[in-house]
């Protein structure tokens, strides 16, 4: 095990579907020496008096740096109080927090965002089922199939990350989103990797980021 450094990573809590990609972040974060809050490891500290939302928004609070990933899905659903994702509510958190912001975006996220932008449309008007009709022996049936394209509070998350709210854009600060592509398993993990390792390689560099945010 690397010496520990003492600064500890919260790595937001998008699950479904990515356990190989986030097996893989935390071995790499680990490996520099860092304190890494997964939910995927069962490394966040849990208090059973609250519900999953909570103890993964308080966890965030907890940490110096937050990583996190957009994807076009969501695993966890949504949080009734708020109606947003466990992301959603965990990118609040850090922005509130002002913590060094570490941001990755299915780059199929991405692209919904820069559609809509152009059609001049929210990401509520994409739809959460799609409507099918088709004839049987006469009779006109409807199917509504899942949406499992890209789910509308990705792309809220994303436009989110990117500051799309600050005005004017001048004045946006922590609003880097990088993409990474999922064609092949291996393209995407060295997306991941080859960022994570830029960014975080440097313990120093990463520990002056967070002084300067804390106005150290």
């Amino acid at each position: 095990m690397a010496e520990r450094n003492g600064i500890k990573i919260f790595v937001s809590s998008t699950v479904y579907d990515f356990e190989t990609q986030l097996t893989d972040v935390f071995a790499m974060l680990d490996s520099m020496g860092y304190e890494v809050y997964m939910s995927k490891k069962g490394t966040i500290p849990l208090d059973s008096t609250l519900n999953t939302f909570v103890n993964c928004v308080e966890a965030v609070e907890m940490c110096d740096v937050f990583l996190c990933f957009i994807r076009p899905l969501l695993g966890s659903g949504i949080y009734k109080g708020e109606e947003k994702s466990v992301t959603e509510l965990e990118i609040d958190a850090a922005i509130a927090c002002g913590m060094p912001r570490f941001v990755m975006a299915d780059y199929r996220v991405e692209y919904a965002h820069k559609f809509l932008s152009m059609m001049h449309l929210e990401p509520e008007s994409i739809p959460d089922v799609i409507v099918k009709h088709k004839v049987e022996e006469g009779v006109k049936k409807e199917y509504r199939i899942p949406n499992n394209l890209i789910h509308p509070h990705a792309v809220r998350m994303y436009r989110t990350a990117v500051r799309r709210s600050v005005r004017p854009e001048s004045e946006r600060t922590g609003n880097w989103v990088q993409p990474f592509h999922v064609v092949r398993e291996y393209c995407e993990l060295n997306d991941i990797r080859t960022f994570i390792e830029a960014q975080f390689h440097n313990v120093e560099r990463v520990r002056g980021l967070i002084a300067k945010c804390k106005g150290l």
